[in-house]
């Protein structure tokens, strides 16, 4: 899945180069989950439990083009962990979320919307409760953007929603949670 967000990025470059008059910006997005990756059963047989990491970072890339539409692809990480009476596991997931954005209003604040697709891989191996390694859905978000200077700061709120469990034991007492909220602060030059 890295292999194809590298893919995403190359194919985003050239067309940001076919797009030349077009600004490109490149930057970090970092967040906090408002949502836990997997959810747990109580009381459930196998004695699970769950963390989510409180962060998630990842760079993006985006081509703003007129009539305040743009185009976005990030590369969001964060991790968590679930622990059975018989063992525990770290698990990474990376979501690749690709984004068309609108701008509202001229000036140095603008609110924006997005949407579109978003897939995820987890980092994962020999778990019985793997389902899916891998997943897509939706991604929605609104925040604003604040241009400082060379800066751009862009607070956001979004939810992705998944079409697939990812992790799923049985009984269900332990199983990811297919719809995830997410607030964000990206900064791009």
């Amino acid at each position: 899945m890295v292999k194809t967000f590298l893919a995403i990025l190359v194919f985003t470059a050239v067309f940001a180069g076919a797009l030349s008059a077009q600004p490109v910006s490149v930057g970090l997005k970092f967040g906090v989950p408002l949502t836990d990756a997997v959810s747990v059963e109580s009381p459930n047989p196998f004695d699970y439990t769950s963390s989510t990491g409180r962060w998630t970072l990842g760079p993006f890339v985006e081509i703003r083009l007129p009539a305040g539409f743009g185009l976005e692809v990030d590369g969001l990480y964060r991790s968590f962990d679930f622990r059975s009476s018989q063992y525990g596991v770290s698990v990474g997931e990376w979501d690749f979320p690709l984004l068309a954005k609108y701008r509202f209003w001229k000036g140095p604040v603008r609110p924006y919307i997005d949407g579109g697709l978003v897939f995820n891989h987890l980092s994962v191996n020999g778990v019985t409760e793997l389902n899916h390694r891998s997943s897509f859905g939706i991604a929605l978000g609104a925040g604003v953007d604040i241009h400082a200077a060379f800066l751009h700061i862009s607070p956001e709120i979004r939810y992705e929603g998944f079409t697939l469990k990812n992790l799923e034991s049985p009984l269900n007492a332990l199983q990811s949670n297919r719809n995830q909220a997410i607030v964000m602060v990206g900064l791009s030059f």
